[in-house]
């Protein structure tokens, strides 16, 4: 297997509320995390799957990979509430081994192909490849209060998204590494890629958005229904 996809649909950050996971609420016809699974098990790149989630969740997460055919999943793992901690869980019961890595959150449906296969595609050229949007207003910085510090040039800032795709040897770093805890894994791969000019970013668009709270899902509803994604 040359390209292992993870999906992560456990911890906090996957969370819309207490006790309730983004991947596991219905959008459309089938929950969240069925789109980002038929997405990667339909595409050419993706070689493997392995779905991380809550222990609470496993047979529902079984459920949801028989019921829409999804072949391409090696396994479903135990995740924890830190992204490092799963991470370091699913290497650890990997069956096969990979030379590039890609995390996605479940939480972000409406991943395409073409998303996927240019960040691979990236990944393997920089080391680290990020699907990501472009801001094209104006941006503010204000680390304090509402008081503004700096003005970003328009167009220079990007909004970090998943997947993230790695080099296995890039990411094994990343995992071994002793100073690499408290380290928030897909949000700010900044912090622990040495050399900034390896990452490369993916515009994805606005549409790989993050389901967060119930506003978040009721525009990717509208999204799915409008067929825009």
């Amino acid at each position: 297997m040359k390209t292992l996809g993870i999906i992560i649909a456990c911890g906090k950050e996957e969370e819309i509320a207490p006790g309730a996971e983004a991947a596991f609420l219905s959008l459309g016809e089938c929950p969240v995390l069925a789109h980002s699974l038929k997405t990667f098990q339909s595409s050419p790149v993706i070689d493997g799957i392995i779905v991380a989630v809550g222990k609470d969740r496993v047979s529902t997460a079984v459920h949801a990979v028989k019921r829409y055919g999804c072949t391409k999943v090696r396994g479903v793992v135990v995740g924890s509430v830190n992204r490092m901690s799963t991470l370091r869980t699913v290497f650890a019961k990997m069956p096969e081994t990979a030379s590039i890595v890609v995390i996605h959150e479940a939480s972000r449906p409406f991943v395409t192909k073409t998303v996927l296969a240019e960040t691979i595609k990236s990944a393997k050229r920089y080391g680290c490849a990020i699907a990501a949007h472009r801001i094209p207003d104006a941006s503010k910085v204000a680390p304090k209060g509402m008081k503004v510090a700096d003005t970003l040039v328009r167009n220079s800032v990007w909004v970090a998204q998943t997947p993230q795709v790695f080099k296995i040897d890039v990411l094994e770093k990343i995992i071994d590494s002793k100073g690499s805890k408290g380290i928030k894994l897909v949000d700010d791969e900044s912090e622990y890629v040495s050399n900034p000019s390896e990452v490369h970013m993916i515009e994805a668009g606005y549409q790989n958005m993050k389901i967060r709270n119930s506003s978040d899902l009721a525009v990717a509803t509208a999204l799915l229904h409008a067929n825009l994604t």
